[in-house]
């Protein structure tokens, strides 16, 4: 039986169609939703010159990557709102930072779940295409059943 899901999300239109998989599922099994975004390390943010300039002027540290955690929590937000309009009630949320594939199989481990659910493409699609996509990745390192959405 399906007790906890964990699905990837990255802002990406495959990633936000396996939340509605993944809320489906959730609301049809009375399962906990996990909703991960991870942050690789070194990434930044397209943030505007006039916010990096006021960053520099205010002597505001890692305003980047302030920048980069507000946008996750904004995008796990639209994801758990899309979540509760397929039905899921008990969500979480969570924004890791890490290599994207192990962390999110690393996350479902120490979580406990019974399925991951991910996007087939996601926003990094040069790099998927030289290296291996994420799902790929996750599929081939997972303990637990993975759900690929199109």
């Amino acid at each position: 039986m399906i007790e906890k899901l964990l699905v990837a999300v990255d802002g990406s239109g495959h990633s936000l169609k396996a939340v509605e998989y993944a809320a489906e599922i959730a609301a049809a099994c009375n399962a906990k939703l996990l909703i991960l975004t991870v942050l690789r390390p070194r990434q930044t943010p397209k943030v505007s010159e006039e916010l990096r300039k006021y960053a520099q002027l205010e002597q505001i540290a890692g305003a980047e990557y302030e920048a980069i955690k507000l946008l996750s929590r904004e995008l796990l937000s639209e994801a758990e709102d899309i979540a509760r309009t397929k039905g899921a009630t008990d969500i979480a949320k969570v924004v890791e930072t890490g290599p994207v594939a192990r962390t999110i199989v690393d996350v479902a481990k120490k979580n406990g779940v019974s399925i991951i659910v991910i996007g087939s493409r996601g926003l990094g699609n040069i790099e998927a295409t030289l290296r291996g996509g994420v799902s790929h990745r996750v599929e081939l390192l997972a303990k637990c059943p993975v759900l690929t959405v199109k």
